[in-house]
């Protein structure tokens, strides 16, 4: 079976944005499937959280036929490690600007237990959203497409944050890809995750590298696939 790229977005997001991305792949003969995280939703009080989370990734793993290149954007590198390490047809872990934490911290330990000051608290006090998302999460994006990404931003349940990373692969092959300008997560982080790495990227790119610099993005997650076919 030909190996299938499965993508999981970050926090706020829907698969949606990673479209650009897979026109790419599919114009490069390989399947794609973008996940939607529930811990994402536009009803704060209906966001989920992480194991959730890992849940939906594991199912969209399992329901692929064959090897799977697992990438992720920012947030979504938490579940995904954690489902990396629970399912062995996974032949490659791609870090696109994503969060590669230790197992036992959660997302709100490393942010230091607090959010940034420009973030939304929902009324409901379950959810959160980035304030001002056109410069942390799409900085260097073409402007049409960052109005549409922010439109489509969705609460981000607050246990996302909370709980912590369950497991991570010990035999799982990792790729990284750098966003060098990244406001949101300081490139410095991005380069020690990388060091880590088999494999990595760096890109003159702000949080998004995957629709600032889609076709760099492809063209590594094509290299996965050749890896995944040998």
């Amino acid at each position: 079976m030909n190996p299938t790229v499965v993508l999981v977005h970050g926090a706020m997001h829907t698969p949606w944005i990673f479209d650009p991305l897979r026109e790419r792949l599919t114009a490069l003969g390989i399947a794609s499937r973008a996940v939607q995280l529930p811990s994402s939703n536009p009803d704060s009080a209906a966001a989920k959280g992480l194991t959730e989370d890992v849940a939906q990734v594991r199912a969209e793993i399992q329901g692929v036929e064959g090897p799977v290149v697992l990438a992720a954007h920012s947030y979504g590198g938490v579940p995904a490690t954690w489902a990396a390490a629970e399912e062995d047809r996974v032949t490659e872990l791609v870090y696109i600007a994503a969060f590669a934490l230790e197992v036992g911290v959660s997302m709100r330990e490393w942010m230091g237990g607090d959010f940034p000051p420009t973030w939304i608290q929902s009324a409901d006090g379950l959810a959160v959203k980035a304030g001002d998302a056109e410069q942390s999460i799409f900085s260097g994006v073409d402007p049409v497409l960052t109005a549409e990404a922010v439109k489509r931003l969705n609460w981000q349940g607050m246990r996302a944050f909370t709980e912590k990373l369950g497991a991570a692969p010990t035999d799982v092959p990792l790729t990284y890809v750098v966003a060098t300008e990244d406001p949101a997560l300081p490139p410095a982080l991005q380069e020690q995750w990388a060091a880590r790495a088999a494999h990595s990227l760096r890109v003159p790119s702000g949080h998004s590298p995957h629709l600032s610099h889609a076709d760099e993005v492809a063209a590594l997650l094509a290299q996965a696939v050749a890896r995944a076919e040998r």
